[in-house]
């Protein structure tokens, strides 16, 4: 692996903020039966083929994955760009479920989700492709070096370890 190899840096909520994990799988939940509503209409799923060339989305076990990756920092993950699930975070950030808070995004619960949004966001994916019939999420989502995401990551865990430190230390 490189260490210029593009990542994605997401900040989820508070550690154990139980009532947003929750909320957020239900939109997943929700996503997901859209995308299988979608996949009925025969004209769409042929406009969007080359998403499920290599796999099938599946927005339910992408959105579990990644609540179970908050685990080992507490707060952030990295999600490798060009991987299974950088076209997940993709197409999840057009729905709404990431907001870009540049350099890296925030998990954030999608407004309005509909069909259309969902559609919408699997069209836009699968409008990337290029002559070579490779997807290219960079052109929707900004990524960095691993090693940029990885010192951002480990700075926000110190941030994080020091905020939790002084509130329980009863300093504000």
């Amino acid at each position: 692996m490189e260490r210029t190899d593009p990542y994605i840096l997401v900040q989820g909520p508070p550690w154990g903020d139980a009532r947003f994990y929750g909320q957020w799988l239900q939109a997943a939940a929700n996503a997901e039966a859209f995308w299988k509503q979608a996949c009925a209409d025969e004209d769409f799923k042929r406009h969007v083929d080359r998403v499920c060339t290599s796999y099938i989305p599946d927005f339910g076990i992408a959105a579990t994955v990644m609540i179970m990756q908050l685990r080992e920092y507490l707060t952030t993950f990295l999600i490798e760009l060009d991987s299974i699930e950088g076209d997940d975070f993709t197409m999840m950030a057009e729905m709404g479920f990431f907001a870009h808070r540049n350099p890296s995004y925030q998990m954030t619960l999608p407004r309005l989700l509909t069909l259309e949004k969902v559609k919408a966001a699997l069209f836009k994916y699968a409008k990337t492709e290029d002559d070579e019939f490779m997807l290219h999420p960079e052109y929707l989502v900004t990524a960095m070096p691993l090693s940029e995401a990885t010192m951002l990551q480990h700075r926000l865990r110190a941030i994080n370890d020091f905020d939790q430190h002084s509130n329980c230390s009863g300093q504000a």
